[in-house]
Order: C-alpha cells, then structure tokens, then sequence
C-alpha cells in the first residue's frame, strides 16, 4: 500500500474494514507493528467514524505471510502484567497521520463495497470504485518497476486512476460490443446470466454489486439480486432475447378484440415470478439472520424483468410497452435491447 493508499471493504451497512495499514518495520522484515481500523457510522456521534487497534506481527522468513501474535489482550492484563505497547517518535507520527487520513474518509460516510481511497492532501479524498481498484493492482504487478510508479503517484496522483479508467472503458466497450454481437443468437438463459452478472454495470450506477447469496428462502433463488444503494436490495429476473415479447398469431401479434397487443405469457410468468421473490424477500424485513447472510435489507425490493427485444417495434408497440409498465407496481420490464442501449450511453458519458 502506497502512503496515501487505502483499501476499503465493507463488512455492514454500518462498518467498513481497512487493509491492514504497517506503521513500522524490523530491519530484518520479520517483524512489524500494523494499524487495524474500520471505518464505521456513529449514530450517536458522527464526527467519531473511526475505530482502530494495533497489532504486532511476526513472520518467520520474508517469503511468509504476515501472522498477527496472539498474546494477552490490555483487557485480560493482570496487575503485575506489562501492558504497554511502546511506540517511538517516528511511529507516533506515521500513527498521527493514518489517523488523519482514516478521519477524512470517514467524513464520506462508510464506504460500501470494495473501494480504494488515494488522498493527494488532507482536503482531498478520491475514491476509486473495486474495478478501477484492481486494474490499478494488475498495473503496479506489471513488470514496470516500482519505484516508476511511485514516482507517477508522487507528481500526478490521480494518473493511475486515469489509467484504470481508460483501461475499465475499453473492456466496457469491448462488452458492449459482444452484447451487440451475441443478442441475435438463441443463448439460454445461463449464458445472459454469466455475461450480466460480470457486466453489471449496465444496469446502472444506483447498482453497488450482484450478491454472493442469490437465495431469498428455501424455494426461491433469484437471478440477479443486486445490493443497491443505501444497503436494500433489488431483484433481476432475466429471459432470454429470442423469447416473444407480445402474443404471435399466425399473421402477426394476436390482437384482443382486434384492437390490443397482450403480453406473452412467458413475460407474465417472469412478472408473477418476479412479484413472488419480492412478497419472499418483504418477509425476511426484520430478520436479523437475512441481514448476516446477505449484508442488506429487504425494505421494499423493486424487480426488472429483462425479457424479448424491442429493435424492430413501431409505435403501437412502443405505447402498449408504455401503458404495460404503468400497470404494474414496484416491478419494471425492459427488452434486451433496452438493456443494450443503456450500456452504450453509459460507456458514451
């Protein structure tokens, strides 16, 4: 970890982890003294965002990993027990300012997901988001040399993240451009789901991650469950592009009463589907042991139905498409070329 570099994880919807910030460092490399802090939500007092320990850590060989050293805690101490953790001058003063540091971040509120947060000074805090974070990893294991990049970092902090930007756009582009290719071709439902759950950035920046646990209860597992922001979760059901969007007769759409398109009723399956994951997940509000598995709270869930296409509608289509949403509560259905399009403006901005 750079000098202003920090790692942020997560862990509620009240507290985030740091990465394990070394204050010092025995000649030797066998030895160190590391600062552990979250970054928390004081209810009671915001200003107080930040709790922290420090920790003493050994390693038998510089190729080993860090181990921490399991002693007697301060509050297990006896009275004739040494109790002090001896910090030296220049060790108070890399403390002082992580300190400083942890405060300023914490002024953003807690983190959610994994983040990287570079401070070029003490005014100024720039967040990185998990994906632009690992291409910036991927870029200092290149065989570039270290002290290159510390000296990027040193004259122009933000140029890594520029870098991780550049590089995140054009695999974004390049995703969107298998979406464009692969939307006419009869993929299950398994595929869309792999491609969309490793692009779900498509579905907007108000999407924090697709989570780990897809399970709501024992019989209903969702497709895509999104944690949004503010710690709720949203629901995803996906189809398939070559599914019908209207009911087909054999001269074109079946009309009711020789006047009105009717949604397939695969598409009223997947909105019946939709609405009984959300009834499941509403259940689950005040479940302390959800909110442990999960990591959020299903306060009032929204679904999308991600179903058909929509490339070729005229404007019969396009206003029975309107009138369908409007009927419908808590729950949106969009086409895979609607999903298409949203992409590519976002990549375009």
């Amino acid at each position: 970890m750079s000098d202003d570099t920090y790692r942020i994880e997560s862990t509620s919807n009240v507290s985030s982890v740091v990465e394990d910030i070394q204050i010092s460092e025995t000649p030797k490399g066998l030895g160190r003294k590391v600062l552990r802090a979250e970054v928390i939500k004081n209810l009671k007092h915001s200003e107080n965002a930040v709790k922290v320990c420090i920790v003493h850590q050994r390693r038998s060989s510089v190729d080993e990993l860090w181990e921490d050293l399991h002693g007697t805690t301060l509050a297990q101490t006896k009275p004739l027990t040494p109790s002090k953790f001896q910090l030296d001058s220049t060790e108070t003063r890399v403390l002082f300012d992580r300190l400083v540091d942890l405060y300023e971040i914490g002024k953003e509120g807690v983190p959610r997901g994994k983040a990287v947060f570079s401070l070029a000074n003490a005014d100024e805090v720039i967040r990185t988001d998990a994906a632009r974070a690992e291409v910036i990893r991927k870029l200092l294991r290149a065989d570039h040399g270290e002290e290159i990049w510390e000296l990027m970092l040193q004259l122009e902090p933000g140029l890594a993240q520029k870098l991780a930007a550049a590089v995140i756009y054009d695999k974004r582009t390049q995703a969107v451009q298998q979406f464009s290719d692969e939307i006419g071709k009869e993929h299950d439902e398994e595929y869309w789901k792999r491609f969309l759950k490793q692009n779900n950035w498509m579905f907007g920046g108000s999407n924090v991650a697709v989570l780990d646990e897809a399970r709501i209860n024992i019989k209903s597992i969702a497709d895509l469950p999104f944690e949004v922001e503010g710690g709720f979760i949203d629901i995803v059901e996906l189809k398939r592009p070559d599914s019908p969007f209207w009911v087909q007769s054999r001269n074109g759409h079946w009309l009711y009463r020789r006047k009105y398109l009717v949604p397939h009723h695969e598409l009223h399956g997947a909105i019946a589907q939709t609405s009984d994951y959300i009834l499941q997940a509403e259940k689950h509000v005040v479940d302390s042991d959800f909110l442990k598995t999960h990591g959020i709270k299903p306060l009032k869930p929204r679904g999308l139905v991600v179903h058909g296409r929509s490339a070729d509608w005229d404007e019969e289509e396009w206003a029975a498409f309107r009138l369908l949403n409007d009927t419908l509560h808590g729950i949106q259905i969009m086409t895979f070329d609607h999903l298409l399009t949203q992409a590519r403006r976002s990549i375009d901005l």
